[in-house]
């Protein structure tokens, strides 16, 4: 990208000062390039630019470097879709100095994760009050804002992915409790002889896969218990997205209580929303919202994964079809508490 358009990389300690790009600003950014160049950005590229960064100059920067200049891109082939999954790949993995000096910054207090895990389960929120201290640094720091309703909210998805990365165990314990032993190709059973993802039976193994583990989702290590459930799932679906050579990525900008988790594999789009159990109003509410989401992205199928951590959860599994859109609902009981009289294995966590 044009270097008078977009600050460098080279020049972060900088930007970081800067006020986030809008939408408009992004697309005047990638036209001007366009202009010089002639490559042509598809449109949607540019609104997930906006949407994965919120505009966040450095991310913007980041995005635009990795697609004009490190994937190799034929100038005569437009940007599309695919290359923006690789490229949002590459940031969410590679060595990159923002995000590393953004999550070393929130490592420093513990603290920090605890309101950052609120943030994101809860969806009556917390107040932005900058007299808190917490609040304050978190905000100085650049990770949190204040909403249009007063409430915290994480600046874009890139950073809330981030954030659940750094504080999910590396090692869960219950990796090989992920498929069961009579599944005999593994996680490649769950792709359909098209070579496309079947989802049902993968979040119905999931399910399954909680079941097995049973109380020893309570010994995972470093990990608040409101949040297990999401942790793990995001784990089981990383892993499966690796092998089959997909990509992941969260499309929730704030991460108030809901959590969308998108996959991309061979030219389609899976979208998983998550959250915690708050009441029957809120669940079948949330089914609503997911459909509307579906619609603006034109996808006719979803799954809804609600975690139940009431002392007496009921498991629940419905299919459904909402404004002429399928919907797939799993209620998934959490346990509260190991069982009296159960052995703690050996091997901890």
């Amino acid at each position: 990208m044009n270097p008078r358009t977009l600050t460098t990389s080279n020049e972060c300690v900088t930007i970081l000062h800067l006020p986030n790009f809008t939408l408009e600003q992004v697309q005047n950014l990638i036209e001007q390039y366009t202009e010089e160049v002639g490559q042509p950005f598809a449109p949607e590229v540019i609104e997930s630019i906006h949407k994965q960064t919120a505009g966040q100059p450095v991310l913007v920067n980041q995005f635009s470097q990795i697609l004009t200049e490190e994937l190799d891109i034929p100038k005569t082939k437009p940007i599309d879709m695919i290359h923006f999954s690789e490229a949002h790949a590459q940031i969410l993995e590679e060595d990159n100095t923002h995000l590393t000096h953004l999550l070393t910054n929130i490592q420093r207090d513990p603290r920090f994760e605890k309101l950052l895990m609120r943030i994101m389960e809860r969806e009556d929120g917390v107040i932005f009050n900058l007299r808190s201290d917490v609040i304050n640094e978190l905000a100085t720091y650049g990770v949190i804002a204040r909403g249009e309703d007063g409430m915290c909210e994480i600046i874009n998805p890139i950073y809330l992915y981030c954030i659940l990365q750094t504080f999910k165990a590396t090692i869960n314990g219950l990796e090989e409790e992920y498929i069961s032993e009579g599944n005999r190709k593994g996680f490649l059973n769950y792709l359909t002889p098209a070579g496309h993802i079947d989802m049902k039976p993968l979040l119905d193994n999931f399910r399954d896969f909680i079941g097995r583990a049973g109380f020893r989702i309570l010994q995972v290590p470093d990990t608040p218990q409101e949040s297990v459930g999401r942790h793990l799932l995001l784990a089981y679906l990383d892993q499966f997205v690796k092998i089959i050579g997909g990509f992941m990525h969260l499309e929730v900008q704030t991460g108030r209580g809901r959590m969308d988790i998108i996959i991309t594999h061979n030219q389609r789009k899976y979208i998983v929303e998550t959250k915690i159990w708050r009441g029957d109003n809120r669940y079948q509410a949330g089914k609503k919202q997911l459909a509307a989401y579906l619609n603006t992205e034109g996808v006719t199928d979803g799954y809804y994964i609600v975690f139940d951590h009431r002392e007496n959860p009921e498991q629940q599994v419905e299919t459904e079809t909402i404004d002429g859109l399928t919907i797939r609902s799993y209620v998934i009981p959490v346990l509260q508490e190991m069982p009296s009289g159960s052995p703690i294995n050996d091997t901890r966590l």
